[in-house]
């Protein structure tokens, strides 16, 4: 997985998108037709768009579901207070906005996932 990180402040998801479908950030961005926030419909509508299997919806982090799977998009809280998409790929965090982080998440709580398969 390459790190990709955010062009704008907004453009997490669109970072998550391109990491994940390894096309460039700009062409992301262009067939997205945003450089700002996303909703989870507007990445699910881009992995389609790509070709990239992924779980049917956000699974929000309970008793019932502890853990983001293993290859996720993750929701994220910011400490900062404004919500954030990170990716989760073998167990590194590749964040758009903070790098790639190893261990513990600490920019924030991870609130919900989205599985992809790959």
């Amino acid at each position: 997985m390459k790190l990709v990180m955010q062009p704008t402040e907004t453009a997490c998801g669109q970072a998550c998108i391109a990491m994940i479908s390894g096309k460039g950030i700009e062409e992301v961005i262009k067939d997205m037709k945003t450089d700002g926030p996303t909703s989870i419909g507007q990445l699910i509508d881009a992995l389609d768009f790509y070709g990239i299997k992924h779980a049917e919806r956000n699974t929000r982090i309970s008793k019932k579901n502890p853990v983001p799977h293993e290859y996720s998009i993750l929701t994220v809280h910011t400490n900062a207070g404004y919500t954030h998409w990170t990716l989760l790929f073998d167990g590194k965090y590749y964040d758009p906005e903070f790098g790639l982080i190893e261990g513990e998440y600490t920019y924030g709580k991870i609130t919900s996932f989205l599985g992809i398969y790959h």
